[in-house]
């Protein structure tokens, strides 16, 4: 299934940065993550689920003494972040469920429309607590169904197309990073153009 899903992406990643794709899709995410981080001071950020390096190339501009790495399964998607962000920061291919990274390394992850696509979602907060120091901050933007009824129907209809989305409700993500020791400081819905479905972005921070 992973490989699957990394070929998608390997495809997609080639019309993936077209302006008005990125302007209508993405860009809303990605300034209200970034207005989320205002007078924060990391000195390491993860960008998971990078894709073509958009996000990780702000995070690079808006904090310029930050260590930042980006992270991907997708080899296609990584090219293309290679291109774009050169050695403004690290570029990582990794399962998110498996983050090659130190315990207690990272101030800040961020990570933006990818995590609907990951088959265990709760080994990746796991993860995502380990990887963070006391007080790190988790800012995930996701596809988000209303009802638990609708997030059933979501992965019913995306698992018969092969690529099964996993859209919890805000609810159930903020009870899936409480058990993992997160406080939940932040969610709302990111407002964006068109047809596609506003994702919900969630602000946690670790506890110490």
């Amino acid at each position: 299934m992973a490989r699957a899903r990394s070929v998608l992406f390997d495809r997609w990643s080639a019309i993936y940065d077209r302006p008005g794709f990125q302007d209508a899709t993405y860009r809303p995410v990605h300034d209200a993550i970034i207005a989320r981080l205002m007078g924060v001071r990391p000195e390491s950020i993860v960008d998971l689920g990078c894709g073509t390096g958009q996000l990780t190339t702000r995070l690079t501009e808006r904090f310029l003494d930050a260590h930042v790495v980006g992270i991907d399964y997708s080899a296609g998607m990584l090219a293309e972040a290679r291109t774009r962000v050169g050695g403004r920061a690290n570029l990582l291919r990794a399962d998110a469920q498996e983050l090659p990274l130190r315990e207690a390394s990272v101030d800040v992850v961020v990570c933006t429309e990818s995590f609907h696509w990951y088959r265990d979602q709760a080994q990746v907060v796991e993860t995502l607590a380990c990887i963070l120091r006391p007080d790190g901050q988790l800012l995930i933007a996701s596809i988000a169904s209303v009802t638990n009824l609708g997030d059933s129907a979501v992965r019913q209809l995306s698992s018969a197309a092969g690529q099964p989305i996993r859209a919890l409700t805000p609810r159930r993500l903020g009870q899936l990073l409480t058990n993992s020791g997160f406080e939940v400081v932040h969610q709302r819905r990111v407002p964006r153009l068109g047809l596609v479905a506003w994702p919900v972005l969630t602000h946690a921070r670790l506890r110490s």
